[in-house]
Order: structure tokens, then sequence, then C-alpha cells
């Protein structure tokens, strides 16, 4: 009887001498699979030689009164910090909640929007183009896709959703990205056209607001200030945006509103407020096709250079990734400077009018990023 592998026929003379044939296959075999191993290593390196390593390290700050059923991305009391020098999380910029941490300002006046800024040059002369793309954290590929190829001058804004936030978001700030956290917002369609999870509402219903802010907060550290995500008519209500800028404010971060609502009171408001704002004005990718990216890009830069300064949005579509990374690289020999949000804060444009760009429709109002739950 024969074994499977092995042919059939007279067994005498196994022994021994079977035993040595037996090692001998072995042997030759093992030989045969490291030889392998070293011509694809050869030809292809090992997993350490690959994309270079984001480095951390941490350093020991105060912390604040946390509660032992807080939730904190990081040890009380140590601050994450890239090694490009920038900050990914600080225990002092943080209240401990039931939902997790919550940002605030530091007892020596530090504010997240400053933190968690890139740095940039304020008293450069020339235009400046900010540049900021959202819907990042649900689909992991194109948000790492997003983080690795845009330039790090441009501003990522994650939705408040995502199951890996923290770990997307660090990375981001360790490739010297400055990040915003969308905040969902009542559509005049809703609940028919839902912005996801504790969307922010008006009239009755504003009175959940507060839990739902400290939630949508609450999903990672590390952001600078707020997008909008949707929210046509949250934002034409001035009471309700007191109350949101309020807390922006109070908390150290800035809004951006993303420009898609024409009936918006949110510039006037922060006015009114006090608080950082800054308003989109060219959706890039409103046609996501590379020729209508390139001249909704080209008016960008038109309207930089005529006012100073120009707010740029945009989702996170593949073909909206290689265009604005292709296209903002081009900035630095045009004369124009690409600013990080924050960089904006308080710049009022030199010329009001803008150059014809496209108006995004309001109803049903499209999503601010590809992807939402």
């Amino acid at each position: 009887m024969s074994m499977l592998g092995f042919p059939a026929g007279d067994s005498k003379g196994g022994g021994v001498l079977g035993t040595k044939l037996s090692v001998s296959a072995l042997a030759t075999i093992a030989a045969v699979v490291v030889f392998l191993i070293i011509i694809m290593v050869s030809l292809f390196g090992s997993a350490e030689d690959g994309e270079p390593k984001t480095v951390m390290r941490i350093e020991h700050g105060e912390a604040t009164g946390a509660s032992p059923a807080a939730v904190a991305p990081i040890p009380a009391g140590e601050m994450l910090t890239a090694e490009n020098g920038a900050v990914i999380s600080d225990p002092a910029l943080i209240e401990a909640s039931s939902d997790g941490p919550l940002p605030i300002i530091g007892a020596d006046g530090r504010k997240p929007m400053d933190v968690y800024a890139r740095v940039f040059d304020r008293n450069d002369p020339r235009p400046k183009i900010a540049i900021v793309v959202g819907g990042l954290g649900l689909g992991e590929a194109v948000t790492q896709a997003a983080i690795d190829r845009l330039p790090p001058g441009v501003t990522l804004a994650f939705t408040p959703y995502g199951s890996s936030l923290q770990g997307l978001v660090s990375t981001a700030r360790a490739k010297g990205h400055e990040v915003l956290i969308e905040l969902p917002m009542e559509p005049y369609d809703y609940p028919n056209n839902d912005p996801g999870q504790n969307t922010l509402l008006t009239g009755s219903l504003a009175a959940e607001n507060p839990a739902r802010l400290h939630w949508l907060m609450s999903r990672v550290t590390g952001y600078a200030g707020f997008v909008n995500s949707q929210g046509a008519k949250y934002l034409s209500s001035t009471a309700d945006m007191k109350w949101t800028l309020g807390e922006a404010k109070k908390r150290g971060l800035y809004f951006v509103d993303n420009g898609q609502a024409e009936q918006s009171v949110a510039r006037e408001t922060a006015a009114a407020e006090g608080a950082g704002f800054v308003r989109g004005d060219v959706q890039i990718d409103h046609n996501p096709t590379r020729d209508a990216i390139e001249r909704e890009c080209a008016a960008l830069e038109a309207l930089a250079k005529q006012r100073g300064i120009a707010v740029g949005m945009a989702a996170a579509f593949p073909v909206t990734i290689d265009r604005v990374s292709a296209w903002a690289l081009s900035l630095e020999q045009k004369g124009i400077a690409l600013a990080p949000v924050s960089a904006l804060i308080d710049v009022r444009p030199v010329v009001a009018p803008a150059p014809a760009v496209s108006i995004l429709p309001t109803a049903p109002e499209p999503a601010f990023g590809p992807e939402h739950p």
C-alpha cells in the first residue's frame, strides 16, 4: 500500500536508508525555500525598507483634572509630538468627559487652534490660498492617500464617524497637515436628508445640541477647528450659530463655513461673537473631473490675486487628490502661498467682489465629502 505523495513499490531497504532519504529531502526543500527568500529580498527589499516611518515622541506635560471614567487618547500627563514638531495631542488642552476628550483652552491661555495649527509665516506678503479636503475618515484607503499625497499645507477635514479616526488624525498631524472635525448640521430637507449621527438641529430640538456637540467633539483630539457638513438650515439660524460659534470660541477653536449655504449668517455672527472664522470661496470639485477641477483651481488663483486670500473646498475623490496634489505644488512658482486655514483667521479680503466661481445648490444639499453614513 502506498502513502499519498510517495510511489508504491517494495518497502524493503527502508529503515535507516529511508530515514536518511527523508532527512535529505527535507534539507533540500529548506535550502530551496531559503534561496527563494534571498532572491525576493534582494529584488524587492524587506518590509522595513518601505515608506519612511513617522516618528513620534512623548513629552511630559501637566495633566488636566481627568475623570477615571474618561476616555483619553494618550496617557494622562504626556504630550504626543511628531518628529516634525507638530503637536498631536496635548493633555493640557483636554477636558475629560463621559463621552471622551473635549478640547479646551489651557490654563496658560494656549488654544487648540494655535497649538494644533500648521506653522506658517503670517507676514508672508504673497497672495494666500487655503485648501480644505473633507469627507475623510470613513474610507481608510482614500484617507491615507489624501494624507500621504496632498502637500502638508493642505488642511484635512475628518468626519466624526470613522472607526480608526484617532490613528488617522494623528498620522495626518505627523505628516504636517492641519486638521478639522466636521460638524453635521441640519439641512432644509432633514430628516429625509440626514447628515449623520448627532446632527446639530434647529428650533425646539436645539435643546439636544449641547450633548450632540460633546459627542462630536470627543471623537478625536488634535484638531484646530470645525467645518460644517451640510447645514443650510442651521447656518441660516442666527440663534443656533451664535451658540455654536460661542462654543467654538470658548474652547479655543475656529469655524469654517464651507460656503455652500447662500443664506448662511455665520460670517456676521462670528464677527459679532469675536470667534475665529473663515468661509470657503470655491468648491473646486463640484464637477469631479480633471478639466473642471483645473478650471476651478485657476479661478481660485485669480481670486487670491484679486483679494489677497482665497479658500478652496474639496472632497476626497481620487481625481481631486490627484489634481490638487499637482496643482498645489505649482503655486510657489506662481508667487502664491499655500496656507493652512488657521493663517487666514481674521484676515479680511482686500477687495470684496470675486470672479465667477461655482455656486452649489442648497436643495437638495450635496455632501461635503464622498462618503457619509
